[in-house]
């Protein structure tokens, strides 16, 4: 069957040609449309690192001076906490929540805001790369166990991280951050450094969680999360200052989300501030994403998905024509006594021949653009902490998806042979030589 294959091959080389230099060309393309999708894909299905789907956002808001009930004791900053903390208490008693939290701030998983520090390790003067996105929090308000981050596999438990008596300079770190500046999953006696130009000052690290992705579309990032004093949690209220709620487990979202809204309107009020909107966390994640990188990804999405269709259309179509074409030579086959199935392998063999030369030509130019220019990060704009994930290895990463677009194309060119080959081999030999 194979000698047959390569001889017919050769024997219809100049026709051949132009297909295989058609799947040449469609095969570069390929790696260049599909390779970055393929990469923002894999890094989307990267588990987040904590349970947002149980996971609800409460919205404040505050009384104006001239409204009805303002309380102008209540609007101070002392008050204004209380009362903040109040509402979060009050949340935690519906019958359908497990835990609530203080959210403060911009800066927080999946957020569409973030700030960001560099820090060195103590003793190492050199520089590191990454920069350390930072997660400001109000201790004792239940805040890792509200949110579901896994516990690390040294050090305390995330309970006990929120219920810690952090002094000054104190952060806690997810496992990744803390293997990419330690290479240790214990946090005991870790500690960084930043100098100024009067003094040095040391962080020290007092815990560790599971590792979690800061943003949903990228590869986890170096995290730490900062503990807030009262006094500068004053400053978020009411704007930048929410409820974070986690749903008991078994309990509908959908049921919770009309149920509760209209018991969070008449209950949670304390002083001037009050609940203005709810919304779950994923909603509020594919917000972040919107108005971010998403709009991109979804673009390369939809030049992915027409191409393929076009790809589809373009190459099968070849295919097809080009099948159709060989009724005669066909007909003497089934003259000589050809099977129909032994036709069909012929042909399919014939069309898996020229993808397989194609792809192997066309993977072998595109790896020396690769080899100057990288592949895709997808929407990383900086190299992954530590390289964990098939995509951040140079080979692994081109082989898989030089395999994906092989699969494509194998794919394609298999349809736009196998249907028209069926149909042609079973028809009469004297049909099919009847215009010789």
């Amino acid at each position: 069957m194979f000698r047959l294959i390569f001889r017919t091959l050769w024997s219809r080389r100049k026709r051949n040609a132009w297909l295989l230099a058609e799947l040449i060309l469609v095969s570069i393309l390929s790696w260049v449309i599909f390779d970055p999708v393929i990469v923002v894909t894999h890094d989307r299905m990267i588990p987040l690192g904590y349970d947002a789907d149980r996971l609800c956002m409460v919205s404040l808001d505050m009384l104006q001076p001239s409204a009805p009930g303002y309380d102008s004791l209540s609007a101070k900053g002392e008050a204004k906490l209380d009362s903040y903390l109040h509402l979060m208490r009050l949340a935690r008693q519906h019958p359908d929540v497990e835990q609530s939290t203080a959210l403060i701030g911009f800066s927080y998983p999946g957020s569409q805001g973030s700030q960001s520090t560099g820090y060195k390790v103590a003793g190492d003067t050199a520089k590191n790369n990454a920069s350390v996105y930072l997660i400001n929090y109000l201790p004792r308000t239940n805040f890792f166990e509200t949110y579901g981050f896994r516990p690390a596999a040294k050090g305390m438990t995330p309970t006990e991280l929120s219920d810690h008596p952090y002094a000054p300079n104190e952060v806690v770190l997810d496992e990744n951050t803390l293997e990419y500046y330690f290479h240790t999953d214990n946090p005991h006696g870790k500690r960084f450094w930043r100098y100024n130009e009067k003094d040095t000052t040391y962080t020290d690290i007092v815990g560790t969680v599971g590792t979690l992705k800061y943003s949903s579309e990228m590869r986890p990032l170096a995290v730490a999360f900062v503990p807030m004093d009262e006094e500068e949690a004053r400053g978020y209220i009411p704007a930048d200052a929410q409820i974070l709620i986690r749903l008991k487990e078994g309990v509908s979202m959908d049921r919770f989300l009309h149920d509760f809204k209209p018991w969070m309107l008449q209950t949670l009020r304390a002083g001037n501030l009050y609940a203005r909107d709810l919304k779950t966390y994923r909603q509020a994640i594919d917000e972040a994403e919107f108005s971010g990188s998403s709009s991109l990804y979804r673009r390369n999405l939809l030049v992915a998905v027409f191409f393929l269709i076009n790809l589809c259309l373009g190459v099968a179509g070849t295919f097809w024509l080009q099948t159709r074409t060989r009724r005669e030579e066909i007909g003497v086959m089934l003259s000589f006594g050809g099977t129909p199935g032994h036709i069909v392998r012929l042909l399919l063999g014939e069309g898996v021949v020229l993808t397989t030369v194609a792809v192997l030509v066309g993977c072998f130019v595109y790896l020396q653009f690769a080899l100057s220019e990288g592949l895709s990060l997808g929407m990383n704009w900086e190299e992954n902490l530590r390289p964990e994930y098939w995509t951040d290895f140079f080979g692994q990463h081109f082989l898989i998806v030089s395999l994906i677009v092989y699969a494509i194309l194998l794919v394609v060119v298999s349809v736009g042979v196998y249907l028209p080959a069926r149909h042609i081999s079973r028809i009469q030999p004297t049909e099919a030589l009847r215009d010789e």
